[in-house]
């Protein structure tokens, strides 16, 4: 590897530590801001009695031969749940090379609280910084909150929710043709989410993500998240998560879409 590829490695590093610094300071402080995250994990977590829960999940690919290629993507989540209120972190890194040539260097992390005012209604507030340096995306800092609606029977095996918010966007874009670009504006951020149990030791869920700019509708984004959980033992799971991004209005030189399928481990502790 050489220097350009030991710096951009240790730029990412350096990145994903600001990350945690910076959800550090948005946990202790009375204003919590957003992620693109909802999981399964956060509707078991809910389920289960007050304190600390932490999973790690590790996904490593590695090819030699005619094309070299390493792909490495860690996961961390660290939750907090009392009667009334439920508060994680989670953050993620990934990044690939191949043939000693980065094609993907991203990382995001998250802070979320979530405050349970009856049965059916919740208030929650969110805070996320990503990277993603396959769509240009140099930085993206999110703070926002809204109203989750807990649709679901009592007597279904399923949770659906219902999430309508907005979020404060600021972004810097590495455009192909207009150079950095950086935006401030207010997007409407919703989704709908379901989670469920296909069988003991089954778990699935899906949440779909519609955010808008407030003041010019065709800019928008479309995301999607699924989810089918193995769980091997109490503390061991194979998750296959699916990720879909459609973003009608993208850097230029940028496809409007792309699709991840990921497959790993998670450690739950």
């Amino acid at each position: 590897m050489d220097f350009a590829h030991n710096t951009s490695y240790q730029n990412g590093y350096s990145r994903i530590i600001g990350i945690c610094f910076v959800l550090l300071s948005f946990f202790s402080s009375p204003l919590f801001a957003q992620v693109n995250i909802f999981t399964s994990e956060t509707v078991k977590q809910m389920q289960l009695d007050p304190g600390w829960y932490n999973s790690i999940a590790l996904d490593l690919t590695y090819r030699t031969g005619n094309t070299d290629l390493l792909t490495t993507r860690g996961r961390f989540r660290s939750d907090y749940l009392s009667k009334r209120y439920h508060g994680f972190v989670f953050g993620s890194l990934q990044y690939g090379r191949k043939n000693g040539e980065f094609f993907i260097n991203k990382g995001m992390a998250h802070a979320r609280i979530i405050r349970r005012l009856n049965a059916h209604l919740l208030l929650e507030s969110f805070a996320q910084k990503q990277f993603n340096e396959s769509i240009r995306l140099s930085d993206r800092n999110l703070a926002g909150g809204g109203i989750r609606f807990d649709l679901h029977p009592s007597s279904s095996k399923f949770n659906i929710y219902l999430g309508i918010g907005a979020m404060w966007e600021h972004e810097r874009i590495n455009d192909k043709t207009d150079g950095v670009i950086t935006t401030r504006i207010m997007r409407s951020t919703n989704y709908i989410n379901w989670t469920g149990r296909l069988a003991e030791h089954i778990t699935t869920s899906a949440t779909g993500y519609y955010q808008v700019h407030l003041r010019r509708f065709q800019d928008y984004r479309i995301l999607f998240e699924g989810n089918l959980t193995f769980q091997l033992t109490t503390k061991l799971a194979l998750p296959l998560r699916v990720n879909f991004r459609y973003d009608n209005e993208p850097p230029t030189g940028i496809h409007k879409h792309d699709v991840e399928i990921f497959n790993g481990l998670r450690y739950t502790f």
